[in-house]
């Protein structure tokens, strides 16, 4: 059967078919019409519901049971306004159609109905002076329109509001997080987020596919220098649109949902007085301290903390395991120019100056350092320029220049205690002791952790965790020979790149990165292990491990015995986080854009800062965040 379709006119609905036969009967007729019994619908009492502001489907089937010789035409027709001029219309058999009519759009909340007339006519079916046996037919529709409220209820933001803090020349990350009821979630349209005030820089819009209905927007404030010191507000716009977010001229009903932001810029300087604070000391190396527990015994309050100053970067790569030395009023780090020269620096606490800066040339590999005694320590790995230098605090004059022998890979800093300084030192990453009263070497041992690592001691033993046969090996502090190892090989490989060890002060060494195993110092046994997605190294403090796990986004905290989860604290914006260090009410994590600190008493998030990077806490309590490309930010604690 051929079919011509002419489209819906002022609530006309007219097509034209030619004769149409044979088949049975279908549903039943929705009204008492004998003559008309050969043409039935289904639904005969069609009904839908729909929101204010949009339109909703209305499907119909028409089944034949005679035929006709002579062609006729079609019409719907809707006096009342319920349906719309957009219809389509499919062909399921010779005998049996699917016409799907739209609701109109600019129905009111409440409960709409009408009688559409279905016309089948030789001439016009406006007219329809030669109708068919039993035309017209007449199918009653109700249409239930619910309010904007009620749309409103079909996404969930998992904040009302958000707010954000920042400096003149740093651009701040959030995260917007919405869920969708099962309704919506059967649509597929466009969902993004609109910000009329063009201060905040939000990712591309998106279909909405996700399985479960959620949808995280991570966000980010405009260029800071573009912003004024103050307090600047803006209404976000969450949108779900048929057509593109930006223009959203065919909104769905309920949307935008308006997200109030208040972005706060704060002045980028803050040089108050400084002062020791009990319980600190200088953070030497790798995690504070030749334990590598990156704890400091002092609490701090976050509604004080203020930037103190930021040094920018210089260049755009400081190497694969940056980190920060603080000691006697100085930070000190190292990062490459543009050109690829390595250079070690040292910054005044007081007001973040230069005090001076060592061009150390073209080196393959350059470590970061570490600090004590009034020296700097650092190491060299390159193939043929593989060194510890030792440099004056004070005035950045090279003391002394020792070959070594590791080639190529990156380590994290040398590890300092008392007057002994433990490197990474041979080409399958073995130990070496460098006694700085001495000024020479003392020992040189062969353990075989690869990249990425930093010894650990406690004065009688040395610590590495060995890759890729994952035990601990352990060293006599007196003369480098291998004491003892625990552990045999197992599934949970780490590969090789290697984890700083952690010392407990109950006699365990934890161990971090991809899984997380706790060794048993007094039995010589593994005690247990958590395979799983740890991310860096663990920091271990008020008798608890503070971890990352969920490859970096969460921070759980564990029983040292047992490895038992005590709590979680997910982290959802800022990406993956790599580091953490632990105060005695807070803990700091931080990725490679955001810093937070938790209360580890509510483990809520109680202080955001837009800059990521390795961690550390100096003795006059200001916070240090040094990332990948070498800018420098300092925090006052108190």
């Amino acid at each position: 059967m051929k079919t011509r379709f002419t489209g819906l006119i002022a609530g006309v609905f007219a097509l034209s078919l030619a004769a149409c036969g044979g088949g049975s009967g279908g549903s039943a007729a929705p009204q008492n019409n004998p003559a008309g019994n050969w043409l039935t619908f289904d639904p005969g009492t069609p009904s839908t519901t729909q929101y204010q502001g949009e339109s909703a489907n209305v499907v119909l089937t028409a089944k034949a049971s005679r035929t006709f010789t002579a062609p006729f035409n079609v019409a719907v027709i809707d006096t009342t306004g319920v349906i719309s001029t957009d219809v389509e219309i499919s062909a399921i058999s010779s005998t049996e159609y699917r016409a799907t009519l739209r609701t109109s759009s600019a129905l009111t909340t409440g409960e709409h109905s009408t009688m559409l007339e279905v016309r089948l006519c030789e001439d016009t079916p406006t007219i329809c002076a030669k109708p068919l046996p039993g035309s017209p037919w007449h199918l009653p529709l109700k249409v239930q329109v619910k309010s904007a409220a009620d749309a409103k209820t079909r996404l969930t933001l998992a904040s009302p509001s958000a707010s954000v803090t920042t400096y003149p020349d740093e651009s701040a990350r959030f995260s917007i997080e919405a869920q969708l009821n099962k309704e919506l979630m059967s649509q597929v349209v466009n969902i993004g987020v609109f910000d009329p005030s063009s201060i905040t820089i939000a990712a591309p819009s998106q279909q909405t596919f996700a399985s479960d209905g959620r949808y995280v927007f991570e966000l980010s404030t405009a260029t800071s220098n573009a912003l004024a010191i103050g307090t600047h507000s803006s209404n976000l716009e969450l949108r779900l649109c048929q057509d593109d977010v930006r223009i959203c001229k065919q909104p769905v009903a309920g949307s935008p949902w308006i997200v109030p932001l208040s972005i706060k810029v704060l002045s980028p300087t803050n040089l108050t007085s400084l002062k020791a604070v009990d319980g600190l000391g200088a953070w030497s190396t790798y995690q504070g301290n030749a334990a590598h527990t990156g704890y400091v015994a002092a609490s701090f309050d976050p509604a004080v903390f203020s930037r103190r100053w930021k040094v920018a970067s210089q260049s755009s790569y400081t190497g694969n395991y940056t980190s920060a030395a603080i000691d006697n009023g100085r930070a000190f780090f190292v990062r490459r120019t543009a050109s690829g020269r390595a250079e070690l620096y040292a910054i005044s606490e007081d007001r973040g100056e230069q005090a001076w800066k060592v061009d150390l040339g073209t080196l393959s590999q350059l470590n970061p350092p570490a600090a004590a005694n009034g020296r700097v320590y650092l190491t060299s790995t390159g193939h043929s320029d593989t060194f510890l230098w030792v440099y004056d605090q004070v005035s950045g004059r090279l003391i002394r220049q020792e070959s070594m022998s590791s080639q190529w890979p990156s380590y994290s800093a040398p590890t300092v205690l008392g007057t002994d300084v433990y490197t990474i030192d041979g080409y399958y990453g073995g130990i070496s002791k460098y006694g700085d009263a001495e000024g020479k070497f003392i020992w040189r041992g062969p353990a075989t952790a690869y990249e990425g690592w930093s010894p650990s001691t406690d004065g009688r033993f040395v610590y590495a965790y060995s890759t890729p046969d994952n035990t601990l090996q352990v060293f006599d502090a007196a003369n480098g020979n291998l004491a003892y190892s625990i552990g045999d090989p197992y599934p949970y490989s780490t590969y090789f790149v290697s984890s700083a060890v952690v010392l407990t002060d109950t006699q365990q060494a934890i161990v971090g990165g991809g899984s997380l195993t706790a060794f048993d110092l007094n039995g010589h046994k593994r005690s247990w292990i958590l395979s799983g997605s740890s991310t860096g190294t663990p920091a271990y403090g008020n008798g608890t491990i503070y971890a990352l796990g969920a490859s970096g986004r969460s921070l759980e905290a564990r029983a040292p015995a047992t490895g038992n989860l005590l709590w979680t604290v997910s982290l959802l914006e800022g990406g993956s986080y790599t580091n953490v260090i632990v105060t005695r009410n807070l803990a700091f994590v931080s990725s490679d854009s955001s810093t937070q600190a938790i209360d580890l008493v509510t483990q809520k998030v109680v202080w955001t800062y837009p800059m990521g990077g390795s961690l550390a806490i100096s003795a006059s309590g200001v916070l240090y965040v040094l990332d990948a490309s070498g800018a420098l930010a300092a925090v006052n604690l108190r």
